[in-house]
């Protein structure tokens, strides 16, 4: 079977690997925590660290001493905060090596069946240069008892974000030119649904500092409660129409979030239109091997 590699990129939310790590360590058999050396944003930015407390909460998951540490300078000042993020993706999978499957996640980012997702991945048959995607639910505030989450119920709006490959070569984010392969395992992103002070770091470090008016958008996060979110329609940042709507989930914590989306998936593709999706993938890869001579 191919080792399942996890990395990693963690930064100035490193405290939420309480949640996240512990969803993915029993079926990783390599992990690597990816972090700037001089604990400073890809934006130039330097975040407070609790180095005493990172080392303990590391300690307290790693029974089986699956975790690496990966130190370097990811800020350069030549680069823009999205190419910083895109070189340390890159550097993080070259730390893990050639051969098996890298799958890169963020702190904020829980599976909600991981072991589901790995049994398939181990199972997987197709071609190596391509992206397992996954639908990526958005947490997008915390407000009084609730959450609230990207809620969509359009097939074609479903976002799906590249997680695992075989050939790790990061071009925007996660993403690339490769083919993209979606499977319906959930990974629920912790994105806004943090506190006023969390939410002002973020999007003064985070890879897509330039891409829109954070201030605009921020002061229109504030505005948002549990009473007035249904008023709301298109407000992605950078492509409004793909956050069409918002839906709140009952609870505070994170295991309350994670556990109702277990029960209550949100819109997701059928099977047989994730079979016709991938089908299509088969046959772009098959259409482009015959054209470069390969078939």
């Amino acid at each position: 079977m191919p080792l399942i590699k996890v990395g990693f990129c963690v930064a100035y939310d490193w405290y939420l690997l309480e949640y996240s790590l512990p969803l993915i360590y029993q079926e990783a058999d390599i992990i690597c925590l990816s972090i700037d050396k001089d604990r400073t944003s890809w934006a130039g930015t330097p975040f407070a660290f609790d180095e005493q407390k990172f080392k303990q909460l590391v300690a307290s998951i790693d029974n089986d001493k699956k975790i690496r540490l990966y130190e370097d300078d990811f800020h350069l000042a030549n680069l823009s905060p999205m190419q910083n993020e895109v070189r340390q993706r890159n550097k993080l999978a070259a730390f893990l090596g050639d051969g098996g499957w890298h799958i890169q996640l963020d702190a904020d980012e829980y599976f909600v069946d991981f072991s589901g997702f790995i049994k398939v991945l181990q199972n997987y048959k197709g071609a190596s240069k391509v992206n397992i995607c996954v639908p990526w639910v958005t947490l997008f505030k915390r407000a009084s008892n609730n959450w609230l989450y990207v809620n969509t119920s359009d097939v074609n709006l479903i976002e799906y974000i590249p997680v695992a490959t075989m050939c790790p070569k990061y071009e925007y984010g996660r993403r690339n030119g490769n083919f993209n392969y979606k499977l319906n395992y959930i990974l629920m992103h912790q994105s806004w649904a943090r506190t006023i002070e969390e939410i002002e770091q973020k999007v003064s470090n985070w890879g897509h500092k330039n891409d829109f008016d954070t201030q605009k958008f921020l002061e229109f996060w504030k505005s948002l409660d549990d009473k007035n979110y249904l008023e709301v329609s298109n407000f992605h940042p950078i492509a409004p129409h793909i956050w069409p709507s918002l839906k709140l989930i009952p609870g505070t914590l994170v295991e309350d979030a994670i556990s109702y989306l277990k029960k209550h998936p949100p819109f997701l593709f059928s099977d047989k239109e994730l079979k016709r999706q991938n089908a299509l993938f088969r046959s772009r890869i098959n259409a482009f091997l015959k054209k470069v001579g390969v078939r």
